[in-house]
């Protein structure tokens, strides 16, 4: 079941949509949580190639998948992790080298299903075969040109979906380079 964290939109006037989407990650073992903020951008003046929720996956993984099928596309995971995140419910996650893909529990229980992924490895690409290690004109090449935000040292393109459920493709990276890719549904 998908459901949206935060969504605040700012600046309409000039068309430019900004998502603040805190990500939070717990440990089973220990009460320990870690939340990273991404901030999501995206021009609406349709300047990008129109992302669709067809696009959004990674190393052949693809959003909304079940526990089962990513099994079978990457195998027996590194590290799992089970759990509660109060905005979400039941969550699970799959680590490998490389890759980290977040599930989270259906209305079914046990029926875990793909909210989002991280790759920080060259191994895995995208559906349309954008890696971590190419050039950001590569990736403005495939998706179309999109706000581009600052974060120190580290740069970031940020595409949406918005139907049938809100996602995207996140872009991270260092000296012109990506050095991370984050495939995401909002939650909440």
């Amino acid at each position: 079941m998908l459901r949206v964290i935060l969504l605040t939109l700012a600046q309409s006037a000039i068309g430019i949509a900004t998502f603040i989407i805190p990500l939070t990650s717990y440990t089973y073992n220990q009460v320990t949580a870690t939340t990273t903020n991404y901030q999501i951008s995206q021009n609406t003046n349709n300047q990008s190639t129109g992302i669709t929720i067809e696009r959004l996956g990674i190393g052949g993984v693809k959003l909304s998948m079940s526990e089962a099928q990513v099994r079978k596309v990457l195998g027996k995971p590194v590290k799992v992790e089970n759990g509660f995140v109060a905005a979400i419910g039941k969550v699970r996650t799959l680590k490998y080298a490389g890759i980290t893909v977040d599930l989270d529990e259906g209305a079914k229980p046990g029926n875990f299903t793909v909210y989002q992924i991280k790759a920080t490895s060259s191994k895995y690409s995208t559906i349309d075969g954008i890696k971590v290690g190419d050039r950001q004109s590569k990736v403005i090449r495939t998706y179309g040109k999109t706000e581009i935000s600052q974060d120190g040292k580290v740069t970031n393109l940020n595409y949406i979906v918005e139907e049938p459920s809100p996602g995207g493709l996140n872009f991270s990276f260092e000296k012109g380079k990506i050095t991370e890719i984050f495939c995401f549904y909002l939650m909440n």
